[in-house]
């Protein structure tokens, strides 16, 4: 995975979390916690609940990576990051 798609994934890791934790907090949207209920309900492989959040726009949370970059180690390391910032449920901002 090349630096440009790094950083998009990242960006788009940044405002998925985002809109969560606009519409949510982290406890109600991880299912108080949980590593797997938060990679899911980003849907970076595309949302997998048979129905998205009312608040979510029908072209929000679509597919995004590939299953490659899903694998890819740089793509584990961003979520588990933003997955700790993201327990203090204050909006995450990338750069200064």
């Amino acid at each position: 995975m090349d630096k440009n798609r790094k950083e998009e994934i990242l960006y788009e890791l940044v405002n998925r979390t985002n809109q969560w934790l606009d519409n949510s907090d982290f406890e109600e949207f991880t299912c108080n916690g949980s590593l797997m209920r938060f990679e899911m309900a980003l849907g970076m492989l595309g949302y997998p609940f048979i129905k998205k959040e009312p608040w979510m726009g029908e072209n929000d949370f679509n597919t995004f990576i590939s299953e490659d970059e899903f694998e890819d180690e740089d793509y584990n390391y961003m979520l588990s990051e933003i997955f700790k910032l993201a327990r203090h449920n204050e909006k995450l901002v990338i750069g200064d």
